[in-house]
């Protein structure tokens, strides 16, 4: 380009950042051809600066180093640039002006503190909530094409100078707190049209720690809570503890620690919100950093809110319900974090009860200052001891008696976690050792009633039922003793295999062959005349209301096919009804009576692992084995052993499942012995 006034306009609407994408080319070209362009335009630009280093001054009212110019020329001076900014905002909204950038020369280095503007359009979707500062709204990044969450001042707090100054500060602060635990800040400034400041945040859901503290203790009172809620809800906590401890590090106090200030997002990151109520500690690095506006320090803020409440009732510390804001350090967030997981314990904030409806709230708030803070084994028994012990010292209401840092709280945390995790290895072992006894004992009586049910389909069996003679009945009752005592020498746990005719009121036996009380290795045949009869019992009509082929099981006190038997222990019985194939009518039943004590005494002998195992039955005690032997001096229903398991046996009486929460060790199982009735087996199990 050959036309020097060409380019010369072209220098100066540059200056002026008004050139097209083609004309900045060209202007390009120029300055890279002629070299009376480049002077020109250098010099240009160094007037430029030295007139809008004038004007900044006259402007703002500092104009000491501005040119000596009249009066009235400064007034005019006013008047042009504060036109001229409202033609570049109003050319800016209306996409008109494209840059606002002047075309350097080729090869101009930039200087280092060349400052970048940008400008946003952010679309509101949808509100998010509500403080007593600012309201949260979803919107829309429309340069970055991303959704992200606003936060701006209520319609109240606009009037008041001091919310500006809070808020300004908690963006300040948020922004220089880099965590990964912390709530990122991706812009602040002033609304163009109403002024009004706000900022944007990386938007991470709803789903708050209070949400799922809640949805933990449903669970829980619906039966369907395990260790892995709380462990994960303790890992959250611990993510928590970890960006305090980084806020403590750069001399940030949070001071408004609760659960409804930690968000989840769906992937499981944790991130501390609202630093509005934050206090800088006067040495910290932050504190340094905004002592260059004095309005926006601590100092400033707090001076004009000394003696008021600061914080959250619910969660606040003693120092916070006084007032005293001098008090306030980072030992008044281990008293929040103690709170919170207070509520992660016990499903309710720590001076929910102080609070509740109809209480003076500054008596309340003064009953939080004065009285020793809550324990939450008084609300949730369940609470581990160690766990509650935790907890406590942190709530303490002195502060020299809580913990002396965020991270000391979490290691004690962490080490009590760990320590369960050795105890969930330890129940782990102890569970595998009870389902397997559970798999074992059903796994007999499936034998049983697969045994009885074979019996009962034996020709002597219908053959008994039409004999003509006494003579034909002795012969088929001499052949079913014999296969009845094949079964009981086949088979060491059973006690007892009868045969019984059942009447509409009582039952009388027809065979019956019984293993001897005092030698198990005998077994007899019962003859006609020792043959028992009398009334019928529950059992015996559950068996003849089943169908054909269907066995009944259950476990029963004593020796209910010899009742005579006077030192017998629980007994497990299975019985077959039989039916008169010509009337189809039921004519009796079937019974086969084991020994629950041998059958335990078996399953146990193969059992090592555990110090000490006892099996309770409905008659008490059934066996108990202590290392490696067996106590037969612990058996019955007045055993000591009761008290030491009295809690697990009450708890197996409604689950299926014990696990103690304590130092003890202990695991149980309950085992339900056949279909019929609520007879149980419980499997008790003990390591230490």
């Amino acid at each position: 380009m050959n036309d020097s006034r060409k380019a010369s306009e072209l220098v100066s609407r540059s200056l002026r950042c008004e050139l097209s994408e083609t004309e900045s080319e060209q202007l390009a070209e120029a300055l890279k051809q002629d070299k009376k362009t480049r002077g020109f335009a250098e010099l240009s630009s160094l007037i430029q600066g030295s007139v809008a280093a004038a004007a900044k001054s006259i402007v703002s009212g500092t104009d000491g180093d501005a040119p000596d110019l009249p009066s009235d020329a400064k007034q005019r001076m006013r008047d042009s640039v504060e036109a001229a900014s409202l033609e570049k905002l109003r050319l800016s909204q209306s996409g008109i002006l494209r840059s606002s950038r002047p075309i350097a020369a080729p090869g101009t280095v930039r200087e280092p503190g060349l400052i970048r503007s940008v400008s946003s359009r952010f679309q509101l979707i949808r509100p998010l909530g509500e403080g007593g500062l600012g309201s949260v709204w979803l919107v829309r990044d429309e340069k970055m094409r991303r959704t992200v969450a606003m936060k701006q001042l209520t319609q109240q707090r606009l009037e008041s100078p001091k919310a500006w100054q809070r808020f300004q500060r908690e963006a300040e602060i948020t922004g220089m707190l880099e965590h990964p635990n912390i709530i990122p800040i991706y812009q602040f400034g002033d609304d163009s049209k109403s002024a009004e400041p706000f900022y944007t945040m990386r938007f991470v859901g709803k789903k708050t720690l209070a949400d799922a503290v809640i949805e933990h203790h449903d669970l829980a009172a619906a039966g369907e809570a395990d260790q892995l809620g709380l462990h994960r809800l303790l890992s959250v906590f611990l993510d928590i503890c970890q960006a305090i401890a980084y806020a403590h590090s750069r001399g940030v106090v949070h001071r408004d620690l609760k659960p409804e200030n930690v968000a989840l997002d769906c992937f499981g990151q944790v991130v501390v919100l609202d630093w509005g109520l934050a206090k800088l500690i006067e040495e910290g690095e932050l504190a340094h950093k905004l002592s260059s506006d004095a309005s926006l320090t601590d100092s400033a803020i707090t001076r004009t809110i000394h003696g008021d409440i600061v914080g959250t009732p619910l969660y606040m510390s003693p120092e916070q319900a006084l007032g005293e804001l001098d008090r306030i350090n980072e030992r008044t967030d281990v008293y929040g974090l103690g709170a919170i997981l207070f509520a992660i314990l016990t499903g309710a904030a720590p001076h929910a009860k102080s609070l509740s409806d109809g209480t003076d709230i500054p008596e309340a708030v003064r009953s939080i200052a004065e009285r020793e803070s809550p324990r939450t084994r008084d609300q949730n028994p369940s609470v581990p001891t160690e766990l509650d012990s935790i907890c406590a010292k942190a709530m303490a209401r002195k502060q020299h008696m809580r913990f002396t840092s965020v991270q000391h709280f979490a290691e004690a945390l962490e080490k009590w976690m760990a320590g369960q995790s050795d105890k969930n290895v330890l129940y782990q072992a102890m569970r595998a050792e009870g389902r397997e006894l559970s798999s074992q004992v059903n796994s007999i009586v499936a034998d049983l009633e697969r045994n009885v049910r074979f019996m009962s389909r034996l020709p002597p069996i219908s053959q008994l039922i039409y004999a003509e003679s006494d003579a034909e009945m002795s012969i088929w009752r001499e052949r079913l003793a014999i296969i009845f005592e094949g079964l009981l020498d086949a088979n060491p746990d059973y006690r007892t295999v009868t045969y019984k005719r059942v009447e509409p009121e009582h039952f009388r036996e027809l065979v019956r062959v019984e293993r001897h009380t005092r030698d198990s290795s005998r077994i007899r045949i019962i003859p006609k005349s020792r043959l028992g009869e009398g009334p019928l019992n529950g059992f015996v009509n559950a068996v003849m209301r089943q169908k054909p082929g269907d066995a009944a099981a259950s476990m029963v006190a004593g020796n209910m096919c010899n009742p005579s038997d006077e030192d017998a222990v629980d007994g497990l019985v299975a019985g077959v009804p039989v039916f008169d194939d010509a009337t189809e009518d039921a004519f009796g039943l079937v019974l086969i009576d084991c020994n629950i004590q041998r059958i335990s005494q078996r399953l146990l002998s193969e059992q090592t692992d555990c110090k000490e195992v006892v099996v309770v039955g409905s008659l008490g005690v059934l066996i108990r084995k202590i290392e490696g032997q067996i106590d037969h001096d612990a058996v019955g229903r007045d055993s000591s052993l009761l008290e030491v398991f009295q809690d697990a046996i009450e708890r197996l009486q409604t689950h299926s499942e014990y696990i103690d929460e304590g130092d003890a060790n202990i695991y149980g199982t309950r085992v339900k012995l056949g279909t019929i009735g609520g007879n149980t087996l419980l499997f008790l199990l003990r390591r230490n």
